[in-house]
């Protein structure tokens, strides 16, 4: 309908072209962004960039061209209709990881594609975030990490 401002639909969704307002809680727990990706990405996947598009994973451990952690839902995303998947930037996002972790480790990459280890001494760059879990295990498992977190 013309000059409508914002629709809101049967199960209370709001729906508006542009909002201009104050938020004062958010659902979810990340900032994102979307990037431009070699290959579709499930979430909880640690990404570099690099590769034949934005971001790629790597077999790298300590990769200095770590770019974040992909989202499951975040509370903010930018660039929202843009082809890729979405990079947390900031924030608690399940990541996975290997090894041994301890709540407030730093993680970095791993040498298994998409994977984080921890590193409390790690390079300056190579940092993705801290545990906010423990983990013990040879084998892939996933826990949530605060991304942007040195």
């Amino acid at each position: 309908v013309a000059n409508t401002i914002a629709l809101r639909d049967s199960g209370g969704n709001l729906t508006a072209t542009n909002f201009l307002g104050t938020a004062s809680s958010a659902k979810y727990a990340d900032l994102a962004e979307i990037y431009a990706s070699d290959k579709q990405y499930s979430p909880a996947t640690v990404v570099v960039f690099g590769g034949t598009a934005e971001v790629t994973t790597t077999t790298k451990t300590h990769d200095t061209r770590v770019a974040g952690v992909v989202s499951t839902n975040p509370a903010y995303l930018m660039n929202e209709g843009t082809p890729g998947v979405a990079v947390a930037l900031q924030g608690r996002v399940p990541c996975q990881v290997v090894g041994t972790v301890r709540r407030g480790d730093r993680m970095v990459t791993s040498d298994i594609p998409g994977v984080a280890m921890t590193n409390n001494n790690p390079e300056v760059g190579t940092v993705i975030g801290k545990a906010l879990s423990t983990y013990s295990g040879e084998e892939v498992g996933v826990i949530e990490v605060v991304v942007g977190r040195i």
